[in-house]
């Protein structure tokens, strides 16, 4: 029997993976060294065997992507909807997306250095940026500062408050943000 549903994954798979992804998280924040974690360690934190981690995953590294692509998928479903439904709120994309961080700042913390990771985030703040410049379209200057500096201040912003512990909230960063993006649209010469 067939149907459009997608099919349920069963709960002990969901809490098994689970377990995996919260003890990579604690050994990385350990400082484990990378290079030196094994599937041995990974399933003795997470208190289950190795056989049961290749049930699901072939390497760590698979394990790794799979959570970034997790919370990296959830925050462009979280962020993209909110352009679309009011173009009037311009701070709300972004305090979404700096929220989202926030929420999961633990596997943020540890997974900033990954160069996929940081790759990826470039590439929603890029969006983001791209967004905000067509909903509020604004006049194409000849002297207009590209795209991707903006994108990459507010990716060192947004890293930089990462690695600090997050010390603001997300409203108040978003705002700060919002600053430096006006000042820049309106310092342009005309």
């Amino acid at each position: 029997m067939s149907n459009n549903k997608e099919e349920k994954v069963d709960p002990r798979i969901l809490r098994t993976k689970r377990m995996f992804k919260v003890a990579l998280i604690s050994l990385l924040q350990e400082n484990e060294n990378q290079s030196k974690l094994t599937v041995q360690k990974l399933a003795d934190r997470a208190e289950l065997n190795r056989a049961t981690f290749y049930l699901h995953y072939h390497d760590i590294e698979e394990l790794k992507e799979q959570m970034v692509d997790e919370v990296l998928d959830e925050l462009n479903r979280k962020i993209h909807p909110l352009f679309r439904e009011n173009q009037e709120i311009v701070t709300q994309p972004i305090v979404s997306f700096l929220e989202h961080i926030y929420e999961n700042a633990v596997l943020f913390n540890v997974m900033i250095e990954n160069k996929g990771f940081r790759k990826r985030l470039f590439e929603i703040i890029t969006g983001i940026v791209s967004i905000r410049r067509e909903t509020r379209k604004v006049k194409k200057h000849t002297s207009q500062v590209p795209i991707e500096i903006i994108a990459s201040s507010t990716f060192g912003i947004v890293t930089w408050w990462i690695q600090k512990g997050m010390p603001y909230s997300p409203s108040y960063l978003a705002e700060q943000i919002n600053r430096v993006y006006r000042n820049n649209i309106n310092d342009l010469p005309k």
